[in-house]
């Protein structure tokens, strides 16, 4: 396996100037130490559910699976009447601050928040969750907030992975050469716990691996295009190309698709249930060149998180009632089950 010291140098500085720029914005009086988590809304329990504001912080819209959440956000505070506001952060944990204290002031009662940095935002989440109920959803900061509704991203990865070993396994294959294409050097927790569940899923199939590389796509399919287009260049014998989600797999499937030299190279995503990857494993069947992936529902998530929110903004449930950390349904999708989970109609 090669080395990933520039990705952990990369990462590093990025957590470094993140806590000085949270530093010196407590130098100006913007940030108070406060390690009590709220105990209620920001604003008082709301009688009507149609008087309850919540703030939506996004991390980034630029991969399918967060704008879809948005999709379904929205359409949920349309269905039951509260004002939600939303906004995206551009994967930029000081510019995610300055939104959420935005949603606070314009009224907010409960904040639902997809976070952009688990180590980095550590300071800044323990203010804000003094302040107002912090829900998280996808990404959490540990320590802080109310609650987390997440997908199990180590389960997911795995069971993603075990299916991966058997099509090799059965197709006669005894060990595979592979590249990795991953997240951005803010992803501390989410992807490497794809990435290590679905390396585990792989040994627990009973089939042996060699990292030979691994880029950055940013969860995005023009960048895993790029980065699998890069890594394939150096490494064309490789076996197989995961992406830490379906949109990175996506652009990795678009190399490989329509290029000869390429056609015993495969494709699997750790995560995520992208419609466009089921639909690839469903016209392929158990022959498809995409092979796996894991269900993690954008849609099913914001209904959790938002359900919580309503919960304690309305009075119905305090923030001391939930547990640190829910998770939701943790699947691995090949071509035995893709039936059970492909809808061409899905938001995502």
């Amino acid at each position: 396996m090669k080395s990933t010291r520039t990705q952990r140098k990369v990462r590093l500085s990025v957590t470094a100037a993140l806590s000085a720029s949270i530093l010196a914005l407590a130098g100006c009086g913007q940030i108070y130490p406060s390690t009590e988590p709220a105990t209620g809304p920001a604003n008082g329990t709301k009688s009507n559910v149609n008087d309850v504001v919540v703030g939506f912080a996004q991390q980034q819209l630029q991969a399918p699976y967060f704008s879809a959440m948005q999709v379904q956000a929205e359409e949920i505070a349309k269905e039951q009447g509260f004002k939600l506001l939303f906004q995206s952060a551009n994967k930029d944990p000081v510019i995610q601050m300055n939104q959420m204290q935005a949603m606070i002031s314009q009224g907010s009662d409960v904040l639902v928040v997809n976070a952009t940095s688990v180590k980095g935002q550590k300071p800044m989440m323990t203010q804000i969750g003094s302040e107002i109920p912090v829900i998280y959803i996808d990404t959490s900061v540990p320590g802080t907030g109310t609650t987390s509704v997440q997908s199990d991203n180590l389960t997911i990865g795995r069971e993603s992975g075990k299916i991966t070993a058997k099509r090799f396994l059965d197709a006669g294959k005894s060990s595979i050469k592979m590249v990795i294409l991953t997240g951005p050097a803010t992803d501390e927790f989410v992807g490497p716990n794809r990435r290590q569940g679905f390396l585990d899923g792989l040994k627990e199939g009973g089939l042996p691996f060699d990292i030979v590389s691994e880029q950055t796509g940013d969860y995005q399919q023009d960048k895993g295009q790029v980065a699998a287009e890069n890594m394939l260049a150096a490494n064309p014998d490789i076996d197989l190309i995961m992406g830490l989600n379906d949109s990175m797999a996506l652009g990795a499937y678009n190399v490989i698709k329509s290029k000869p030299a390429y056609d015993k190279v495969y494709v699997a995503a750790a995560a995520d249930g992208q419609k466009e990857g089921l639909a690839l494993i469903k016209e392929g069947g158990c022959e498809s060149r995409y092979i796996s992936t894991g269900l993690n529902s954008p849609s099913l998530a914001a209904e959790d998180a938002l359900k919580i929110a309503i919960e304690i903004a309305t009075g119905a449930k305090k923030p001391s009632d939930y547990p640190k950390e829910s998770f939701t349904k943790a699947v691995g999708i090949g071509c035995d089950n893709i039936d059970e989970y492909y809808d061409p109609n899905s938001v995502f």
